[in-house]
């Protein structure tokens, strides 16, 4: 049995047209795709809109979420459900935004060291950089240095006094690479200094041990030592902004010593890389309105927290210099998981 065949490559006429045919067919899909997308947005949010948390219930970032629930709500006139997914640094939880569908149904809440993760586990099972993009850069912080109510060390120099002796002070995490033994290492390498890292699985179980003195000291973000300076339990030395903060007037700023010195904790949200830009604008607006409220940003600052309510390119700026900074120090220190 045999077959005709008719080549396109002889006949002049039809090879010509082929060409404009491939790129009106092109610019169909095209509009198509952007209908689509389109008509995604004008209807966003149809149904009820995850926010991932991934960590337990409790923390910085679960704090947050559950202060802008039920006015982002309000804003976006659809049920917003907090939903925890924690494990593996945060990693588990957002890697369920990363392979959610990008249309603004599930999105996420993440802590700064979101920004690290890539260089903290290296068989990372998403790409933040490619899979994840950012929706708000919602609330910022200072980092504090604190050490035990009962500790010796009475001043930031006092701290640095007794840093200098190798194996004399130990500091608290709340595990290798997180933010605030990324902020320890830092603050040690500046001030040309040396301590004991003492991981820990969780801020409450640090908390608990520092406050009984079993570790000497630790740099955590102002909101989760506030409680313990304000009840005496613990002793604040130096804050990490510029400037000293509101909530602890009394706390000179590391950089009256370290010039330049400023480390800021922050919580922003993401979202799958490919949703739509009219969707994640929508989101950002509400989102941002929300945290400007009044009484939500009062009670964000008396907690520690400044209200920054940024952009989706303010938040992946935030990132991506973020991760340039510290990819610095991780590799230089060695730090990560194999």
């Amino acid at each position: 049995m045999s077959a005709t065949i008719h080549s396109t490559t002889s006949t002049p006429s039809v090879r010509n047209k082929l060409p404009g045919q491939l790129l009106r067919a092109a610019a169909a899909i095209g509009m198509g795709l952007a209908c689509g997308a389109n008509a995604l947005a004008q209807d966003y949010p149809a149904k009820q809109v995850i926010v991932v948390v991934p960590f337990a219930p409790g923390g910085t970032v679960d704090n947050v979420a559950r202060q802008v629930q039920e006015e982002l709500s309000a804003r976006l006139k659809q049920t917003v459900i907090v939903e925890n997914r924690g494990g593996a640094g945060g990693t588990i939880g957002t890697g369920t935004v990363a392979k959610a569908q990008p249309d603004g149904y599930r999105v996420g809440m993440v802590f700064d060291s979101y920004a690290t993760e890539a260089h903290i586990y290296p068989s990372l099972a998403y790409s933040p950089s490619k899979d994840l993009t950012g929706v708000s850069y919602m609330v910022r912080s200072p980092m504090v240095l604190v050490v035990p109510a009962s500790s010796a060390y009475k001043t930031l120099q006092d701290y640095i006094n007794a840093s200098k002796t190798p194996d004399t002070v130990s500091y608290a995490s709340v595990g290798a690479g997180s933010s605030n033994h990324l902020a320890a290492e830092l603050f040690h390498e500046t001030a040309g200094t040396s301590a004991l890292h003492t991981p820990y699985k969780g801020g409450g179980p640090a908390m608990t041990d520092l406050m009984g003195a079993h570790v000497d000291s630790m740099i955590a973000s102002l909101p989760l030592v506030l409680p313990h300076v304000q009840a005496g339990k613990l002793r604040a030395l130096g804050v990490t902004s510029k400037t000293r903060a509101a909530q602890l007037p009394d706390v000179p700023a590391i950089a009256d010593t370290f010039k330049d010195f400023e480390i800021y904790s922050w919580v922003g949200m993401i979202a799958p890389a490919q949703t739509p830009a009219a969707v994640l604008k929508r989101l950002s607006d509400d989102v941002n309105a929300t945290l400007k409220t009044p009484a939500i940003a009062a009670r964000l600052n008396e907690g520690g927290f400044e209200v920054v309510a940024g952009s989706p390119d303010q938040m992946n700026a935030l990132i991506n210099s973020e991760s340039e900074r510290w990819g610095r120090l991780i590799a230089d220190k060695k730090i990560g998981q194999q």
